[in-house]
């Protein structure tokens, strides 16, 4: 996983395509320059009523996108249609930032060891909206939520290993989902979808100055045979040198490093993992929770007490999201609900 840029506030409705689109409906091109944002937004009536979207479908591409009206296709293309549908906006039509230069650039993470996918516990569906606010396909895939705490990242960080096809779709830090598809039997992890808070825009705080920190979250993998992923949360400290991870809902995954040390707080007992050098430290939970709240502080706590962290060390990002490996090669749905984070000091 890695830090990023911001786009701007959730006050648009967005349909993020598969390559760059210009000048359609008021859309913007995203970041990549493999997608591109149709404004829905912006729109006749689309503030007010569903929209028709078309495009022409070819060799797995969508071109000649079109709001509302139906596009020639060429004779080796497909038309395509789906439906969109505008929600609340807090801005007539507020334009995306371009990502902050001053933010780390992605690095990559460690292979996890191969382990073997044990069955799939049961877990309870979230009912998802009929439509969400926002959708990205991108890479790098980025959205601000609308109370401007959080993002929400596609984040398909691991370009070496290739990963599949993934779609983060969601109304808030919240309520949000990913559909993603990645190659049967892989267990290196490829992409990290995550909702994200940054403490103090890029600075961060020490973590000697943070007197609480607690986090709600509901989760669901709705887990193939061969799922090969887990529900975790990722801190990272002075910038992208330190990785504290926090995983509570485990499907053939084993953390980097080598087990150090047992620990229990928020009502559970932590297996912690860590690399020879330190920077990085995974606790895991025994027993898999789909839902709960962590005691994220006292986690960093135990850390200090041992001597794997400083009150110097700076706390820059929380996220909580999935690692994905392998979802069996078919389509997977990750949801979350109920996510919530609050310390001392806020970001």
């Amino acid at each position: 996983m890695a830090a990023h840029g911001k786009y701007g506030k959730f006050g648009l409705i967005a349909v993020v395509l598969c390559l760059a689109v210009a000048g359609s409906v008021g859309g913007y091109a995203l970041a990549s320059s493999r997608s591109a944002t149709v404004n829905l937004a912006s729109a006749s009536g689309a503030s007010e009523r569903g929209v028709t979207v078309y495009a022409c479908l070819a060799s797995g591409k969508l071109t000649r996108v079109s709001v509302g009206t139906i596009p020639e296709c060429p004779g080796k293309s497909a038309l395509v249609q789906w439906a969109a549908q505008a929600g609340p906006t807090s801005s007539a039509s507020p334009a995306p930032s371009a990502p902050s230069s001053s933010r780390p650039s992605p690095s990559s993470r460690p292979s996890r060891v191969p382990t073997a996918s044990p069955s799939p516990s049961p877990t309870q569906a979230h009912t998802s909206p009929t439509s969400w606010a926002w959708c990205s396909s991108a890479a790098s895939g980025q959205q601000n939520t609308p109370d401007g705490r959080f993002d929400l990242y596609n984040n398909k960080w691991n370009t070496s290993g290739n990963p599949g096809p993934q779609t983060i779709c969601g109304n808030s830090a919240s309520e949000w989902q990913v559909t993603s598809t990645q190659r049967a039997g892989n267990s290196a992890v490829l992409t990290y979808p995550s909702v994200q808070l940054n403490y103090n825009g890029t600075h961060g705080y020490p973590v000697s100055k943070f007197s609480s920190m607690t986090s709600s979250y509901a989760e669901a993998m709705h887990a193939v045979s061969g799922t090969d992923a887990e529900a975790a949360y990722d801190i990272w400290i002075n910038g992208l040198n330190k990785e504290v991870m926090i995983w509570v809902d485990n499907h053939g995954q084993a953390p980097a490093g080598s087990k150090v040390a047992t620990t229990t707080f928020s009502g559970a007992t932590w297996a912690l993992y860590e690399t020879g050098d330190r920077s990085y430290m995974a606790f895991v939970r025994q027993g898999n929770a789909s839902s709960g709240t962590v005691d994220l502080h006292a986690a960093l706590t135990y850390l200090e007490g041992r001597g794997d962290l400083k009150g110097g060390d700076v706390l820059w990002q929380v996220n909580f999201g999935w690692e994905i490996c392998s979802t069996a090669g078919a389509p997977e749905t990750f949801s979350a609900s109920n996510y919530s984070l609050a310390s001392t000091p806020s970001s």
